[in-house]
């Protein structure tokens, strides 16, 4: 054949597969394009923080003020129990907590130490930590009404973890993340010529369940693996804990059962593939797993904390890393629970859909 040919044949092949080159050519250079708006700066402004009395001297209108205060370098939230604060840095629902002093409106006292107090187990915080410490400081003096003698004393609490151990329970969720969405749709893929006779000796569903489980089952092997070579190189990590296993199963079993609702709805074609890659990389740029979330554009933020993947992350980080209870993520267990239960009845509509149309 000549070259003309061959190239008559390409553009031909290009026409049929317009779809599938719609999401390499286009849709994939706009996803990359526009993660460059994921971080905002290098010391984050709109980290969240909770501020709290230090006791019950300190009034509502000292803490609207230093509420006020704190708004133009982080997102401070007004918690009036310091063990409700405490709880949410725990749950990294803040990343500091602010303890109010009382009589900071008084001139003589001379003795107004606000504390901040940090997480050491989220490495990524810590350095930044410390400069959020200084422009607090600085923002203290500056503020009207205060009239004490001010400084401002950081503290970490908790286990405190180097960048390395820090990313370890991320690199294990992004395996989840990579097998649910490229490996279950590939062999998804090869049961394509064979679902004629599975569908007369058993069910689209039935079939589909057992993969889901026996895929689930498996992803024990990488936690094993991760727990193994976070052991050598001597990390602070508890990947076969109880709650680190039931996250990393319970998050891969609805990963899984989204990618298998694509592949069956795109009859369990290359498109089917592509979506999942495309859904691959939206899901693992905005569930926050490097990186806390406060050095992230509101925008993304915003995003960031309506993916479950983003909350499975926390505490697939918490069991590893913290060692917490179940009880503390028990209402974020319970409600990822229904989710994958919503997941699995997608999986099912999509076989009738399947079904009913072949």
């Amino acid at each position: 054949m000549s070259l003309r040919s061959l190239l008559k044949k390409e553009f031909h092949w290009s026409k049929h597969n317009a779809l599938a080159l719609g999401f390499v050519l286009l849709l994939l250079p706009a996803f990359f394009a526009s993660t460059s708006v994921v971080f905002g700066t290098v010391v984050p402004r709109d980290a969240p923080v909770a501020v709290t009395p230090e006791s019950e001297d300190v009034t509502d209108q000292e803490l609207s003020i230093i509420t006020g205060a704190f708004e133009p370098f982080s997102a401070p939230k007004r918690v009036d129990s310091p063990a409700e604060a405490e709880q949410m840095l725990r749950r990294e629902s803040v990343y500091a907590i602010v303890q109010v002093p009382p009589d900071i409106t008084n001139a003589s006292n001379d003795n107004a130490t606000f504390v901040l107090t940090v997480d050491g187990s989220i490495a990524p915080f810590e350095r930044p930590s410390q400069a959020i410490r200084v422009i607090m400081a600085r923002a203290l003096d500056d503020a009207p009404f205060l009239e004490a003698d001010i400084s401002v004393r950081r503290e970490v609490v908790g286990t405190e973890n180097s960048l390395s151990e820090y990313l370890v329970p991320s690199f294990l969720m992004a395996v989840m993340i990579l097998f649910a969405f490229t490996y279950v749709p590939y062999n998804l893929a090869k049961e394509r010529d064979v679902l004629d006779r599975i569908r007369t000796e058993s069910s689209l569903e039935t079939l589909i369940l057992s993969k889901l489980i026996y895929f689930s089952v498996l992803m024990l092997v990488p936690v094993v693996v991760f727990q193994g070579a976070a052991a050598y190189l001597g990390y602070a990590t508890t990947a076969l804990s109880v709650g680190t296993v039931l996250t990393l199963l319970l998050t891969f079993f609805y990963l899984a059962a989204i990618s298998t609702t694509i592949m069956v709805l795109l009859r369990f074609g290359t498109l089917g593939r592509f979506v999942n890659v495309v859904v691959l990389l939206g899901i693992t740029a905005f569930s926050g797993l490097a990186f806390p979330v406060g050095y992230l554009s509101p925008v993304r933020k915003a995003i960031i904390r309506a993916d479950p993947v983003h909350y499975s992350t926390i505490m697939t980080r918490s069991f590893m890393l913290k060692d917490a209870d179940l009880s503390l993520f028990a209402d974020w267990l319970l409600a990822l629970s229904g989710f994958a239960l919503l997941t699995l009845a997608c999986v099912k509509l999509s076989a009738v859909y399947y079904r009913r149309t072949t």
